[in-house]
């Protein structure tokens, strides 16, 4: 199921790839890609923070793991996993449309795509993250997470502002850490 199309906005932009939503603000940033899409996955824990994720993953075995709102600054996703007995994490990184590891050489369109390439101990290298047993969440994600999935698929970032929504609604959509700084925004050059 996709979420609903908003036809006040489907017709603005009819070729998406050439259509850069934030060019006009302070910040160049583009909604998360994928954001939908994750909301699905059953290891998506949403906004739970690092310290939370390490007492859900406390006591399981080696390639167990979650994936989580990150808090770091462009970065939207982190992914906390079971690694030789320990808890560890690892942000994931989008750019030029694509979700990597920092560390990583393998790329992939989709976040379940780059999570399914770390679950085979036999491919993980020493220090790549082993992604083998997903931890399936156990409550439904917030209304307010829903509710940002679904607006994140259907309108570009620049008309948040227009929508019809109570101010903090509006504040959390446009919260920082849900944005991918772009090559040659004014954060690559600090």
């Amino acid at each position: 199921m996709s979420p609903p199309a908003s036809d006040q906005y489907e017709n603005k932009h009819e070729d998406e790839d050439d259509y850069y939503p934030c060019s006009v603000l302070p910040r160049r940033c583009s909604l998360i890609a994928d954001l939908w899409e994750v909301t699905r996955l059953p290891c998506y824990w949403g906004g739970i923070n690092k310290y939370q994720a390490d007492i859900l993953l406390l006591g399981h075995s080696d390639g167990t793991f979650l994936l989580r709102n990150s808090s770091q600054e462009g970065c939207a996703f982190a992914v906390t996993f079971r690694r030789r007995g320990r808890t560890r994490h690892a942000r994931v990184q989008y750019r030029e449309k694509y979700f990597s590891f920092p560390w990583g050489s393998f790329h992939s369109p989709t976040i379940a795509n780059l999570l399914k390439q770390y679950n085979d101990p036999k491919t993980c290298t020493f220090f790549e993250p082993l992604l083998a047993k997903p931890l399936k969440r156990t409550s439904a994600l917030s209304l307010q997470e829903l509710c940002r999935a679904t607006i994140n698929a259907a309108i570009p970032y620049n008309t948040i502002s227009q929508l019809p929504l109570p101010k903090a609604m509006k504040e959390y959509l446009l919260d920082y850490h849900y944005k991918e700084i772009l090559p040659g925004s004014e954060e690559d050059s600090l």
